[in-house]
């Protein structure tokens, strides 16, 4: 606070006195010559006159002096209240005591830090107020009262009522207080709380031991810095990088003027891997994350896979966006990764291979467990179930699904036996026949046994069989028919010859025209008969052709045309367009559909329809082309189908019982099938099955056919 300036009153008042006297003397002079009593007067006069101009001006002088005294002490009450509002508002306490240490003046925040009020403070000694404050204050008080210079105490810790039993600490300033003549009034200490400050940094030390024991025991480094402009800066990065990259950590010390990393940052990445480091890490948006597997290159020239997982901040004030990153080595996941890739490669091949050679078994294959349950099949097993998948299900669910509906019993017999059984089994539906194999599998140490079950296909190996000993039949017996005609055929000439000779001389005689009827209709019966026979015997050397069956069809219907209108049977047919070509002789084939289409108009009544229809199908898996001649008669009777072709067996008056043994014979030729049976509407059904040809034909046929 400054010192008020001297009130200019005194001087003015000598001077005053000092003119007054001048006045007088002057008039005194001025005066000498006058008369004693007129030169009294006038003194007299002045005097008062001196005298009351003197009062006046003491009186003015005196009020401009209690005026400028009341604004002086406005000034020092203004100035007063203001230290103690600063005092009183500043978080920092202040105390002020005179040269006996007893407090002067308190602010509030000193005595909130004490704990007391500040009116308990004022007058006492600052041992009185806090013994134990005032023990540990009272020397630093002391020497500051004996210097000028402040002083600075950063190591003060007590216990104050404010928090009882426990440890504060303090930050100390004191200085020395001169008044305006330089006596010393006292000493001002400020004292600052510090102990959550000190508290904040041991638990910032603490926690930073603990972060850099934990980033030195993690396999992982660490490293970040501030991308500001595209450049990073501020690079720093932990010593554990070592262990990774074999560089020292002050390998990697910044070397630019902004605390940019070295060179050997940049030169450690792959350069293959260098600008996709780049724009996934360096290029980061701030608020992002992103990871990245790339190579780096170590100190000894090993490169190893590293994970570098980076986070950014937003971005601060300087428009600079603080990066953090982890890099963890995977080099031996990423080996375990290819070793992995590797065996998944090797063992889908494996599969692959093994699938392959699976479904390459052209005998369809079941695997299934000891319960039955169906878990593997190849590609011809599949085909079985007519493109439904049974993986998972049990065998005996596929009722339906021929041959493995019939081979439950296999399956239990291997229970019991754990070897190997075999079965044939017939599907009367398809007229397919199967050699059904199945063995128990239990390799050593195996806990999970398995049952192979193995179809084998014996259609066609029955019917070559059946054909051969067919063929060895009607071999035998073609031998023994053609020779046979041949003997039969000049008698039957020599006879015919005769009773032309007879009828020439004799036919005027109308008693022997009735033998000589009964003679020639004999004749042409045995004609007709040995004729056949000769058919039946005759070798297959015909002239073979690739074409479609239809104009075979329709010359056989026409030359049965005639036969139609004498028995009053009509005659239908209904022929597919773009029939695919067969292997035929045609000459052979219109045989066969002349003798089965005289056969049905001949079992037909009168007034009924013989029905022919034409049509490509498929079946058993192959191409046919399907004739159908359907009777309006009573049908088969089912205790002849099984003999229907064979030779000689009729059940027509006056049939010779060779023409379906020659249309069997002829359709074996041809490679193809024969089918009878009764229709579902009346009548009796027969049914021609011819292959389609392959797009190579072959020379001649193979002898291979089916007659059921």
């Amino acid at each position: 606070m400054s010192t008020p300036p001297p009130s200019p009153s005194l001087p003015r008042a000598v001077s005053f006195v000092l003119a007054c006297g001048v006045l007088m003397g002057a008039l005194g002079a001025g005066t000498g010559a006058w008369a004693p009593g007129s030169r009294i007067a006038v003194l007299v006069g002045g005097a008062l006159l001196l005298a009351a101009a003197g009062a006046f001006l003491a009186l003015r002088a005196l009020a401009r002096t209690r005026e400028e005294c009341s604004r002086a002490l406005k000034r020092a009450d203004d100035a007063r209240a203001l230290r103690d509002a600063v005092m009183d508002i500043t978080p920092v306490g202040f105390a002020f005591f005179d040269r006996d240490l007893k407090y002067v003046h308190v602010n509030a925040a000193l005595a909130a830090m004490n704990g007391l009020p500040a009116s308990a403070h004022l007058g006492r000694h600052v041992t009185e107020v806090l013994p134990a404050l005032g023990t540990v204050l009272a020397p630093r008080l002391a020497r500051a009262l004996e210097t000028d210079t402040p002083l600075q105490d950063v190591s003060l810790q007590v216990e104050t009522p404010a928090a009882p039993g426990e440890a504060r600490f303090w930050f100390g300033g004191y200085s020395r207080v001169r008044g305006s003549g330089g006596e010393v009034l006292g000493v001002i200490a400020s004292l600052s709380e510090v102990t959550e400050r000190l508290r904040a940094e041991q638990s910032l030390q603490e926690h930073e031991g603990r972060l850099d024991v934990l980033t030195r025991s993690l396999p992982d480094y660490l490293w970040g810095g501030k991308l500001r402009g595209g450049v990073l800066r501020d690079f720093y990065c932990t010593p554990v990088i070592e262990r990774t990259t074999g560089y020292p950590a002050n390998a990697f010390t910044s070397t630019g003027p902004e605390g940019t990393p070295a060179p050997l940052w940049a030169e450690m990445i792959h350069p293959e891997d260098r600008a996709r480091y780049r724009e996934c890490i360096e290029g980061l948006s701030p608020g992002t994350e992103a990871e990245v597997e790339h190579r780096i290159i170590c100190a000894d020239g090993r490169v190893r896979w590293v994970r570098s997982r980076a986070a950014a901040s937003g971005l601060d004030a300087q428009d600079a966006v603080h990066l953090g990153c982890v890099v963890t080595d995977i080099t031996d996941r990423r080996l375990a990764d290819d070793l992995r890739q590797r065996l998944h490669d090797s063992f889908r091949r494996s599969a692959t291979e093994w699938r392959r050679t699976f479904d390459a078994v052209s005998s369809p294959l079941l695997v299934l467990s000891t319960d039955g349950i169906i878990h593997r099949l190849n590609g011809a097993a599949a085909a079985l179930f007519q493109q439904a998948d049974p993986t998972g299900q049990p065998l005996a669910s596929t009722v339906g699904a021929p041959p493995w509906s019939s081979a439950g019993p296999l399956v239990e017999e291997l229970h019991q036996t754990h070897g190997t059984a075999n079965r044939q089994v017939h599907d009367a539906t398809s007229g397919r026949t199967w050699e059904l194999a199945a063995a128990w599998v239990d390799e050593a140490g195996s806990e999970d046994p398995r049952i192979i079950l193995v179809a084998t296909e014996i259609t066609r190996l029955l019917e070559l069989q059946a054909h051969v000993r067919r063929s060895e039949t009607m071999a035998a017996m073609g031998a023994i028919v053609a020779g046979v005609a041949h003997e039969v055929r000049n008698p039957l000439f020599s006879i015919s010859a005769v009773v032309d000779a007879v009828e020439a001389t004799f036919g005027t005689r109308p008693e022997l025209q009735p033998y000589l009827d009964v003679l020639r209709g004999e004749v042409r019966r045995l004609t007709h008969l040995t004729q056949e026979l000769f058919e039946y015997g005759r070798p297959a050397r015909g002239e073979w052709t690739d074409g479609a069956v239809t104009s075979v069809v329709s010359e056989a219907l026409s030359s049965c045309e005639l036969a139609g209108e004498k028995a009053a049977v009509k005659l239908t047919r209904q022929l597919s367009e773009g029939l695919p070509p067969v292997r035929m002789d045609s000459r052979r084939l219109f045989h066969v559909f002349r003798n089965v289409v005289e056969n049905a108009v001949q079992h037909s009544p009168q007034g009924t329809t013989v029905h022919l229809a034409v049509e490509a199908v498929e079946e058993a898996g192959r191409p046919w082309v399907r004739c159908t001649v359907h009777d309006g008669g009573p049908g088969f009777k089912a205790e002849d189908l099984p003999h229907v072709f064979e030779p000689f067996f009729s059940k027509r008056r006056g049939g010779t019982g060779l023409g379906l043994s020659i249309v069997q014979r002829i359709l074996e030729e041809h490679q193809g099938r024969i089918r009878l049976s009764n229709h579902p509407a009346g009548g009796a059904e027969v049914t021609i099955l011819l292959p389609v040809s392959p797009p190579a034909a072959n020379s001649g046929p193979s002898p291979q056919s089916q007659a059921s």
